[in-house]
């Protein structure tokens, strides 16, 4: 687990964790479990991994934007649609 002193991780971390919109937490967690699937413990290549979740994240972004404003959308035979409780 991430101390004190790695606060360059837990700062990319939190960073990750807006990208994803998780808690720190959990986007720490995330962070440690891949460095772990990757076999990486030094500091240096933790926080390079975390940068590049934070990278790969935000690129996804706007895929995922686009994604929910055309299922937003209503088709037009379902435009009129009205459900009753």
């Amino acid at each position: 687990m991430a101390g004190i002193r790695d606060r360059d991780f837990l700062v990319a971390c939190g960073r990750l964790a807006s990208a994803l919109h998780l808690s720190a937490a959990t986007a720490r967690q995330r962070a440690e479990y891949q460095a772990l699937q990757e076999g990486i413990s030094d500091h240096a290549g933790k926080l390079e991994l975390v940068e590049r979740m934070v990278a790969e994240a935000t690129s996804r972004s706007g895929e995922q934007g686009e994604r929910l404003d055309a299922q937003l959308h209503a088709l037009e035979s379902e435009a009129d649609f009205l459900t009753e409780d």
